[in-house]
Parts: structure tokens; C-alpha cells; sequence
């Protein structure tokens, strides 16, 4: 896996590199023809944000699995609302509004950007089925809360649920409902992996209303 990972890296730096040089050659041509556009530059900005998290993501995986990974204090929300930035422009494309109810002052000291990934992929698999089953109004909502000393980040969708044969399954290797070319299954499998050694928590899922709820959860305090 560490080999892979190191294939994948040195394949994508030149490539991201090129990108974010691409990047600044056009704001600096924006700003010589004293070209001033708030979308334009808000889209740039966000090509930025898209290669530094692809370059972060194998970084950040490839620690893992070295186990060298360090902790950081973080406030909650804003791993979620870094999280949402990610797959904000993909969300609006496909017409899928997102919410959040989140306490400004939620904040621990964990691998924040391992838990930055889990909530991409949770929003990413939220996304997938509500394009799936073509949901009207389709929604994504996300909270977090603070119960007897543990953190729950909750993530809500109105896909219509899961059904109880693929919960049982959802979180093992290599189980996926999706095409082959969609996804490889490992998702959830890493994101629980993750979660009960590096959290010591758990992810669970339930139906809730008019779709699921994924729940990461984890301790505030102690977390090694």
C-alpha cells in the first residue's frame, strides 16, 4: 500500500504543480489588464483549494500509514465547513443544497485532516445517492453536537434511506453498491478504520426521516 501510495504521489505533483502554476499566470495576467471579476477570481481560488487538498489527501494517507501523523487543536466547524469547500462546487452543479447547524466553540485536539477526509467521503457517498434516486430538493445537512463528553458530527441526506441488508455491509472492504468504475468500496471501510484507531470512536448510520444519518463519534478528550 505504501509503495502504491508513493507511485500515486510522484504521479500527481508535476500535474498539480503545473495546475496552481497555470493559476497564478492568469491572476497575474487579470491584475497587469487591471481586470478585476469576483467570480472569476473566486473560481481560481477554488482550482487552488481543489489541488492543495489533492495534494494534501495522499500526504495525509500516506502518514497514516506510516503512523507518524501529529495532532492538532482545531475548532470542529471549521474541518466541516474546509470539508464542505471541497465539494461545494460539485454539490451546486448537480443542484444539491447543503446546511449546517454547528456551535462555533466545539474543539478538540485530533488528526484533523483524516477527519476532514471521512466527511468528504461521507458527502460524497451522500451526493451519489440522492443523483442515484434522482431526489426533488435533494439535501445534505450536517450538525454537530456535544452528548456525555462525546463529539458526534451527524450527516443527514433525503435519499430515501438504506435498506437494512447493504447497512450490514456497507462498512466492509471492498462493498460497494456502485459500478465498478465508481468506486472501489474502500470508503467507508477506510473511514471506520480511521475513526476507532486514531479516535477511538465509531461511525454508525440509520435511516432518519425522508433518508440516512452517518454519525462520527468520538471522545472529546483523550484521544491518542
Amino acid at each position: 500500500m505504501k509503495e502504491m501510495l508513493d507511485n500515486i504521489a510522484h504521479q500527481w505533483r508535476q500535474p498539480l504543480a503545473q495546475i496552481n502554476s497555470t493559476v497564478g499566470a492568469i491572476d497575474k495576467l487579470l491584475y497587469d489588464k487591471n481586470v478585476h471579476d469576483p467570480l472569476l477570481e473566486e473560481k481560481l481560488q477554488e482550482i487552488e483549494a481543489l489541488t492543495k487538498y489533492m495534494s494534501n489527501t495522499i500526504d495525509d494517507f500516506k502518514g497514516y500509514f506510516a503512523n507518524n501523523n501529529s495532532k492538532a487543536k482545531v475548532f470542529l466547524r471549521d474541518v466541516v465547513e474546509q470539508s464542505i469547500a471541497i465539494v461545494r462546487a460539485n454539490l451546486e452543479e448537480n443542484q444539491i443544497a447543503i446546511e449546517t447547524k454547528m456551535d462555533a466553540n466545539y474543539e478538540c485536539e485530533c488528526y484533523a485532516n483524516e477527519l476532514k477526509q471521512i466527511i468528504v467521503v461521507l458527502f460524497n457517498n451522500a451526493k451519489d445517492a440522492l443523483l442515484d434516486r434522482n431526489v426533488y430538493q435533494a439535501n445534505i445537512e450536517v450538525e454537530i453536537a456535544l452528548n456525555d463528553g462525546e463529539y458526534a458530527i451527524n450527516i443527514y441526506d433525503n435519499a430515501g434511506g438504506i435498506s437494512k441488508s447493504v447497512r450490514e455491509k456497507m462498512f466492509e472492504p471492498y462493498y460497494t453498491t456502485k459500478h465498478k468504475s465508481q468506486g472501489s468500496g474502500l470508503g467507508l471501510y477506510m473511514s471506520r478504520k480511521i475513526i476507532r484507531e486514531r479516535f477511538h470512536g465509531e461511525i454508525n448510520v440509520s435511516n432518519v426521516n425522508k433518508g440516512s444519518r452517518f454519525s462520527i463519534v468520538f471522545p472529546k478528550e483523550n484521544l491518542s
